[in-house]
């Protein structure tokens, strides 16, 4: 009798306990596939701005920074293709998406390594917060169509649990510890369930280079959790590690690769013109970029810069159509186009593929067509 009101108990906390953790489980999204040529791509080094976060993981002797050292340590294991000398959580998070927007397949990405570069030398960025003014012109002197900027707003663990004691136990099934088996453990030891749960929400930005505009600003979440059992203090399963770290943060990763796709797939695609040689032009696009022989581009020449009178925020740039060209040999970071239409083609010209014809409508049907057949 006593086992069975034991049971009873077990079951009625676990299945609370269980509903509870599935309510809060997400549903994984596919990765967004997008068709024809790759977008060029950068992601600048996320900065870390979560609770208790100081300027780099190395030590300080301040326990509210020395904090982030045990996650970065957890993180590097997590991050795997990151490698062992991540400073930040934000290098990690920035590491990673970069890793998964190539992964994707969507697009071309460009190594963080040359934006540094560049902005080393253009004096930009150097206080560590860059702007999408910033951001647009490093990507404009890269060659790129998108940048993403962002931060890492929330990364921790949080500890939830349900226990019932030994008393507690006797009191509810009227029993003693004298009972023999799982029924003597549990009125003597009591009953916990606990759940640790990993959290990471990212913030981005993704910048337009040739506007200089947000195109995209989207906040990502990431939870993992784990569960675990104590009967009597005896405990089973697991609390949270690095697998669950890396797991939460990779969540967050793929929400924001579908999401960049999403935006980029509504954003025309375009290149530019790095040499004309006759009536031949080089565009900064080629088999790395997905682009295929027999493609057809406009190619545009930039105008004067258009700024909104009241914010002086940019709304991008005058074009006019300068031509047509046609891809004829496509190397690995390049492509050679034929020019077939135009003329005054410059270095720095904006190329976009043309858009292919949209076939007609079907007729609608009439009535005379549509009419039943007369009797006989």
């Amino acid at each position: 009798m006593v086992l069975k009101k034991v049971k009873v108990v077990v079951m009625a906390m676990l299945v609370s306990f269980v509903a509870a953790a599935c309510a809060q489980m997400n549903v994984e999204e596919e990765t967004i596939k997008i068709n024809g040529p790759k977008y060029r791509i950068a992601v600048v080094e996320f900065r870390d701005e979560f609770s208790g976060v100081g300027g780099t993981a190395a030590g300080t002797g301040n326990a509210g920074r020395d904090v982030v050292n045990a996650y970065v340590n957890l993180l590097n294991k997590a991050v795997g293709e990151g490698g062992p000398g991540l400073k930040t959580v934000g290098a990690g998070a920035s590491k990673m998406l970069e890793t998964a927007l190539v992964k994707s397949g969507n697009f071309e990405v460009f190594t963080r390594q040359e934006m540094d570069k560049v902005m080393k030398e253009q004096a930009l960025g150097q206080s560590g917060a860059i702007t999408p003014q910033s951001a647009a012109k490093v990507g404009q002197l890269i060659g790129v169509n998108a940048i993403v900027i962002g931060t890492v707003t929330e990364f921790g663990e949080k500890k939830s649990g349900t226990s019932v004691s030994g008393q507690t136990m006797r009191a509810l099934t009227g029993g003693n510890n004298r009972n023999q088996g799982l029924a003597g453990m549990l009125l003597s030891g009591g009953l916990g369930f606990s759940k640790a749960e990993a959290r990471v929400v990212i913030d981005v930005q993704l910048i337009d280079t040739t506007t200089g505009r947000i195109i995209l600003a989207e906040s990502s979440e990431g939870k993992e959790s784990s569960m675990g059992i104590s009967i009597a203090g005896i405990s089973t399963g697991s609390s949270i590690d690095d697998t669950q770290v890396g797991k939460a943060l990779r969540k967050s990763i793929r929400r924001l690769v579908n999401a960049i796709s999403k935006q980029m797939a509504n954003t025309p695609w375009s290149a530019k013109i790095v040499k004309v040689t006759g009536r031949d032009i080089i565009i900064n696009a080629g088999m790395n970029s997905n682009v295929l022989p027999g493609s057809s581009f406009l190619v545009y020449k930039k105008g004067e810069e258009l700024k909104d009178p009241s914010t002086g925020e940019s709304l991008g740039f005058e074009e006019t159509l300068a031509g047509e060209a046609m891809a004829t040999q496509i190397m690995e970071r390049v492509t050679k186009a034929m020019v077939k239409s135009g003329a005054g083609f410059s270095t720095g010209d904006i190329v976009r593929l043309k858009p292919e014809p949209v076939a007609p409508p079907a007729p609608a049907a009439t009535a005379a067509n549509t009419a039943a057949p007369a009797a006989k």
